[in-house]
């Protein structure tokens, strides 16, 4: 995968098409609090939550072992991917193709 350029604004596109409760949920038993949801770190063994996601500014936060982000992030902490392998599973996951860099703008963007 190295030496691929993502468009500008996929990533943003993708993390607009994910509700990051959703995803996070997956892997975190997530309840709703407020405007908020909470559940317990899957970086540190706790006994009180002190993980939050928060779907409309896009991001997690925990308390308990300082890790936070948006979801790329949090993929890319959980599963332990690098950056374009985090975007390239979601991708997939969430059924927007990897736009392929077509020459011209691979000459572009090396200008």
């Amino acid at each position: 995968m190295s030496g691929v350029r993502i468009p500008d604004g996929f990533v943003d596109e993708l993390k607009a098409r994910i509700r990051p409760s959703e995803l996070i949920g997956r892997k975190v038993k997530l309840r709703k609090q407020g405007k908020e949801w909470v559940g317990l770190s899957p970086f540190t063994n706790e006994k009180t939550p002190s993980f939050y996601v928060n779907d409309q500014k896009q991001i997690y936060k925990c308390f308990s072992s300082g890790n936070g982000g948006d979801i790329i992030s949090f993929v890319m902490e959980t599963e332990r991917l690098s950056f374009m392998d985090a975007v390239e599973k979601l991708a997939e996951d969430y059924g927007m193709p990897l736009p392929k860099a077509t020459p011209e703008s691979q000459a572009a963007y090396d200008r």
